[in-house]
């Protein structure tokens, strides 16, 4: 283990009580004691402890925690369960939920729908949670009524619930929303949650087209990965749809998507996926067509920009001290998997300067910057002199500017391509 988190499990094996503290024990009969204590008592207080650091807790312990508070929930006690509702965390969601179920009758039934009406949003998150397996149609009034909630926890629940209802009002609702032009993309982010939630594929083609017009990319990208994978895009004919996607994941990570989804969102088997194309030359995300506009040059790209997220990811552990342990390993995993390859990813990569979209321009300009491959500097000066995006002109300039090879282009010649006052500025101090 790195020293920081030597020093970060340090800190949250002492979870701040007694109770939470013993629930966590190497001995079972002592973890088992303790969660009897817990739910006896009411002890939310442990609970509170085991919430706040829950991001910190192995998988394998939360398993753990989540088996022995059910096993200590009996006819006696069940009751007390309750008071835990107030604190809502998606990691122990089960304990509550499963305790629940294990004595479901009418009478708890009515008792849970009460936490609509007089509730807090987490008690009325696990409401909605139990009602996707107790399909009461008592229900349905209020989780329509919280299904595009501020809370996301429980909108999302009330999405899945409805999904086993089968209940398409709010489902059509969503789909006319997020395709409507006149309404706010911030607005809409609550029925793209609702869509993915609700887990309808038939949904796929709406949220791609959001994807494609929204400025919360990375956020659409991510649910449509948790709606269907990598695989199933190329297999029903969107392999260009998976490589744009894959390209916003990249992007996002690690600041604006978690690092934990390398292994939701089948990371490594995607690129392997992606290499297999470059060496059969098969496939049709190998193809370049009217429909797709895909080419051996944006894959490369793609997969350089991989290699150079990733790299530095799995030598930083500022990135990665707080993942779980699989996910560190599938980091390396992928990290090594791409070093190890034995394809120059660079041949016909300038191809690239001739894509479609400026966005595909300006990262094939990042990639070359990120690697300091000078030798593409003639290609860039001639992309720059070509182009009529204005961006891609201020960025080239940036990289020529890095790479000590300005005296390819005219300063004068450049800045008279630049309409935009702010951007030429900025192109005008490249050449300061």
């Amino acid at each position: 283990m790195a020293p920081m988190y030597n020093i970060l499990y340090n800190t949250i094996m002492d979870l701040g009580c007694k109770n939470s503290n013993d629930l966590i024990s190497k001995d079972a009969k002592i973890s088992a004691s303790a969660a009897s204590a817990i739910i006896n008592l009411k002890d939310t207080c442990a609970f509170a402890k085991l919430c706040e650091k829950s991001e910190f807790i192995f998988d394998f312990l939360k398993e753990k925690i989540t088996k022995n508070l059910c096993n200590a929930v009996t006819k006696e006690n069940f009751l007390n369960i309750f008071e835990f509702t107030k604190i809502y965390n998606a990691d122990f969601e089960n304990f509550i939920v499963n305790s629940w179920l294990k004595f479901a009758d009418e009478d708890l039934t009515d008792e849970i729908l009460t936490l609509f009406e007089d509730g807090t949003k987490e008690q009325m998150a696990y409401a909605a949670a139990y009602f996707y397996h107790i399909n009461d149609p008592l229900a349905l009034e209020y989780l329509e009524k919280y299904a595009f909630c501020d809370y996301d926890p429980l909108a999302q629940n009330c999405a899945l619930a409805l999904s086993k209802f089968d209940d398409k009002k709010l489902y059509s609702e969503a789909i006319r929303i997020i395709q409507d032009k006149n309404t706010d993309d911030f607005e809409k982010y609550k029925y793209v949650n609702f869509l993915v939630s609700y887990g309808d594929k038939s949904a796929l083609d709406a949220l791609l087209n959001y994807l494609e017009n929204t400025y919360s990319a990375c956020f659409a990208a991510s649910g449509i990965l948790y709606l269907t994978g990598f695989d199933e895009l190329t297999r029903d004919g969107k392999p260009d749809k998976a490589l744009e996607i894959f390209d916003t994941i990249l992007s996002g990570y690690p600041e604006e998507i978690s690092l934990e989804t390398v292994l939701d969102f089948g990371i490594l088997n995607f690129i392997k996926y992606l290499v297999s194309t470059l060496n059969t030359g098969e496939n049709t995300a190998c193809k370049t067509t009217e429909n797709n506009n895909i080419s051996p040059s944006y894959i490369k790209r793609i997969i350089l920009k991989a290699k150079y997220k990733f790299n530095l990811i799995s030598r930083e552990d500022i990135y990665t001290f707080d993942l779980s342990k699989n996910a560190k390993k599938e980091i390396i995993s992928i990290s090594e998997y791409i070093n190890s390859l034995n394809l120059n990813f660079f041949d016909g990569l300038e191809n690239e300067f001739g894509a479609p979209d400026k966005g595909r321009i300006l990262e094939v300009f990042d990639v070359i910057l990120n690697f300091g491959k000078t030798g593409f500097s003639e290609k860039i000066a001639q992309t720059i002199l070509n182009t009529e995006f204005e961006d891609v002109i201020s960025e080239g300039i940036k990289v020529l500017k890095t790479f000590g090879r300005l005296s390819l282009v005219e300063k004068e010649c450049i800045l008279n391509k630049i309409k935009n006052e702010n951007l030429k500025t900025l192109t005008e101090s490249y050449f300061g």
